[in-house]
This record gives structure tokens, sequence and C-alpha cells, in this order.
């Protein structure tokens, strides 16, 4: 009995020892999941799941990356999110309610899949530093398809995108002189890196409105060298006119914003230069 207890002791805490991947911030967090699942298995299509996952996921507050330590793994927490993981909660969720039974499991599957490279969690340099990086990965994959050059009149703009590496002190993995290798060696693919974006203005063109599905993604672009994303939203139609379910920067959680896009665009316009599209596969 007590090498029974033992060993059940010792499975629970392999995730914080670094040798599970998929790591629970807390107990509770699993049932949370679920309750974001259910919701999601109402939508009628993949991109009404994607957005009725992240209608679930509102007035969950802004925070710090949940797998930014010295492990580097997944962490699944639902009591604060950032940009990125918003997506991919919201991604990951929908994907597991288009299963006849849907399970954490199929859910921590597929999670893995849209927020590691190559789907694969090993540790800190598999996480995507830039949505560019996130972008390339999933759309090789097949998870996503960009559709910002579906549209004539769009740009570019080239970036180097290595932050993360210049700034070793700000990720305590990388005080791992073998892990801070490995991120240079991904960053190093994104020197002078192509970034396309249509113009902001764009958005308010009729062609544009008909060709928006609920779950699309929509990126914004800053202008600062050293990212690629200023905001992140899914796509919600409501009424015919394309709204934004992300992380408000008035409310500082996530929230379906009052306003259209094309509302939206003119509030935040001077914070970002264009913007990427990009649509879930199914």
């Amino acid at each position: 009995m007590i090498r029974y207890i033992v060993t059940l002791l010792i499975l629970s805490l392999l995730p914080l020892m670094g040798f599970g991947q998929v790591r629970y911030h807390c107990a509770a967090d699993s049932a949370k999941v679920m309750e974001v699942i259910e919701k999601a298995a109402e939508g009628k299509d993949y991109g009404e799941k994607i957005v009725a996952a992240a209608k679930a996921l509102q007035g969950v507050p802004r925070g710090k990356a949940a797998d930014n330590d010295t492990v580097g793994t997944i962490v699944i927490r639902l009591d604060s999110l950032n940009q990125r993981e918003f997506i991919y909660m919201a991604l990951a969720a929908a994907k597991t309610a288009e299963q006849i039974v849907p399970s954490l499991r199929e859910f921590e599957k597929n999670l893995e899949n849209i927020s590691r490279r190559k789907g694969v969690d090993e540790g800190f340099p598999s996480q995507f530093f830039y949505g560019s990086d996130w972008i390339v990965d999933n759309v090789y994959r097949g998870n996503l398809k960009e559709m910002t050059e579906y549209l004539e009149g769009g740009s570019s703009r080239t970036k180097t995108l290595d932050y993360v590496s210049r700034h070793p002190d700000e990720f305590p993995a990388l005080k791992n002189p073998e892990t801070l290798d490995k991120v240079k060696v991904v960053e190093f693919g994104y020197r002078s890196h192509r970034i396309p974006h249509l113009k902001k203005q764009s958005i308010g063109n009729k062609i544009v409105k008909e060709l928006l599905h609920n779950g699309d993604i929509i990126i914004m672009n800053p202008p600062e060298t050293d990212f690629d994303i200023y905001d992140i939203g899914i796509v919600s139609m409501e009424n015919g006119e394309p709204y934004l379910i992300h992380i408000s920067r008035e409310t500082n959680d996530v929230r379906l914003d009052p306003y259209p896009l094309t509302r939206l665009f003119k509030i935040e316009g001077q914070f970002f230069y264009g913007y990427r599209w990009l649509r879930p596969v199914e």
C-alpha cells in the first residue's frame, strides 16, 4: 500500500519535475477546460466551435505566460491567459469538440499540436516566440491557411525576430546554455523575415466582410522592430458584421469587443500598420 501511494505521488510530481509534457496549474483547470469544450460543441461547424470556445473564455484576465519557466513545457491554466494562450486554448477546445466523445487527453494532444513547433512539446525551444514562427509552422502542417495574400493590394515588411535570445534574463529556461543555443538556431531562420500584411483600410471593404468567417484569426502588426503582434483575436460574425474576441486593452481580459472590426481598427490604428488574416483548417 505504501509503495502504491509513493508511486502515485511520484507520478503526480513528474510534470513539476519537468518530465511530463502537459502540466495543469491546479485541479480546477481540468474541469474548466471541459466546460469550454462543452460550449464549443454547440457550434455547428469548426468556425462556430472556435467562436463558442473563445466566448466561453470571456472574463479570463490577461496574465503572463504560464510556460515561461525553467522547464518550458505546456501549462494549462484558466485563471489568466496571455494573447497566444487564448488563441491556443480556443483552437484546441474547438478541435476537441469535434470528437464524438471529447476528452482531456484529446484536448492535450490538440493543444500540443497547435502550440508547439512540429506539434511536439520538447520544452522551451519548441515554443513559438513570434506570430510569424507560429504561422509558418502551422501553415506547413495544415492547421492554418494564410489568407493575407489572398486579396490584392497587400504589402510586406521585413523584420529580424531575435528578441528572445537577445534578452535571456527575461526567460528562466535560457540560463541553460544548450537551450539558448537551440533558441538561436530557431531565430536564425527569422533574420530579415518577410511579414505580409493587408492595409488597415481594407478591413472595411465589402469583399473582405463577405470573405471573413467565424473563427478566422486577425493579427495586427506593430511597427516595433522586435515584435510582430500588437493584438490577435478571433473573428465573430455578429448580425453580418465582423467583431473580434480578444484580450481587450480596455478591460484587460478576454472579451467580445463592443466595436465592429472597422471601428476597432480606427480606434487602435495608431498602434499598428497592417494586419494578417488566417483561417484555421478543420
